[in-house]
């Protein structure tokens, strides 16, 4: 009984460790923060003046720093990799992660994913106009079809019906 207990300590302990090694704190900031730029970067291109998008950004960061709370987000996550992992492989993960290409992969997958992910939606981005000229016929097709289908009846006939004769 005793032993799972450990276990699960042990694996806290590792998972903890993990989140340490691969900066997982600065990796959520850092995300926001990127979430936001591309936002930013919209109103700057077009045309917002560069004081209320600097103000804006600061703003931004103010709320992110208020708002997250490292010491209770990271107990949560911790709990997730233990539930998730082994004890033997968070081992091997940290382990790796100890290592100086483990120490590279931190550095540098986040600059690899934003990118990666930007090659990889490029084609869609090409063919937006495209998708968003046939959304836009759909879109009147179904207005033209609801149009129809809301059309009141034809006018009864004025001609009373026969009664029937005694």
């Amino acid at each position: 009984m005793i032993a799972p207990a450990c276990r699960a300590d042990d694996s806290m302990a590792l998972a903890n460790k993990y989140l340490e090694l691969t900066g997982t704190a600065a990796f959520l900031q850092q995300g926001f923060e990127s979430g936001i730029k591309s936002s930013l970067d919209r109103m700057r291109a077009q045309g917002a003046p560069a004081e209320l998008v600097d103000s804006i950004q600061s703003e931004a960061h103010g709320f992110f720093v208020e708002n997250f709370k490292w010491d209770e987000v990271k107990p949560k996550l911790a709990k997730l990799y233990a539930d998730t992992f082994t004890e033997a492989e968070l081992k091997e993960i940290d382990a790796f992660y100890e290592t100086p290409a483990g120490q590279k992969a931190v550095a540098k997958l986040p600059t690899l994913m934003q990118v990666g992910g930007q090659i990889a939606m490029s084609g869609v981005q090409a063919k937006m106009p495209e998708f968003q000229q046939h959304v836009a016929a759909m879109v009147q097709n179904y207005k033209a079809k609801a149009a129809d289908t809301a059309q009141p009846p034809a006018p009864a006939s004025a001609t009373v019906p026969a009664q029937p004769t005694k």
